[in-house]
């Protein structure tokens, strides 16, 4: 009997080593906006206000996922920043991660890489876009966009409140392509702070194809 029980928990703890996943093993990339580069972690606009990055990061981990995130300079190299977490989102996925659990939200310019980093992976991946949008930032990029993308605009922002129907009529390929108005008289400055306006909605995003993922015994 002593044997059977030796057996069994051997087998349960090589399968436990070779599938190390399961449906919690989450992971989150937050991008955060320009104004972070320019000023660091404690950024603020006079336009506005803070921008409570370390709020929108506590947020995110309440979920239970393993968020990365980098406060990145102005020194950052656009192509090469987003190329980058492009090939760590792989190396997740070749790990055994299944992609359904890899999202990335960004925000602002951090939206801009992730709309990059979608165009660059083949992996389908969630994403969440927020205040990412205008006529200048249509004319001057080809991305073809990939994954399940959200993309989420403010309806008073002057800055990048433009709805997302080019990159969608564009991204065909993409595995779900949807966009949400939200309404919060803030202008860009809706995405400085975990809103539930914008929080909530991405969240749901993610919950709903991180629920796709099943373990196969």
């Amino acid at each position: 009997m002593k044997r059977i029980h030796f057996i069994f928990m051997f087998t349960s703890l090589l399968f436990l080593t070779c599938n190390p996943y399961s449906s919690t093993d989450r992971h989150i990339f937050y991008l955060h906006g320009r104004i972070v580069e320019l000023q660091g972690i404690e950024a603020k606009s006079e336009k506005f206000g803070a921008y409570k990055y370390r709020e929108i990061i506590d947020a995110l981990e309440k979920t239970g996922a393993e968020v990365h995130q980098d406060i990145r300079n102005d020194k950052t190299d656009f192509d090469s920043y987003c190329l980058k977490i492009s090939k760590q989102i792989s190396r997740l996925v070749e790990s055994g991660i299944p992609p359904n659990l890899i999202s990335v939200i960004g925000a602002s310019k951090g939206a801009l890489m992730a709309m990059q980093i979608s165009s660059l992976t083949v992996y389908p991946i969630n994403y969440v876009l927020l205040g990412a949008n205008n006529e200048q930032i249509e004319q001057e990029n080809k991305w073809i966009l990939q994954g399940n993308v959200l993309g989420i605009y403010e309806s008073t922002d002057k800055i990048a409140g433009k709805n997302y129907d080019h990159w969608i009529n564009r991204s065909k390929q993409t595995s779900h392509f949807e966009q949400l108005e939200i309404k919060t008289g803030l202008g860009h400055g809706f995405l400085y702070s975990p809103r539930s306006e914008w929080l909530q909605p991405s969240l749901d995003w993610i919950e709903k194809y991180n629920k796709r993922y099943k373990r196969i015994r």
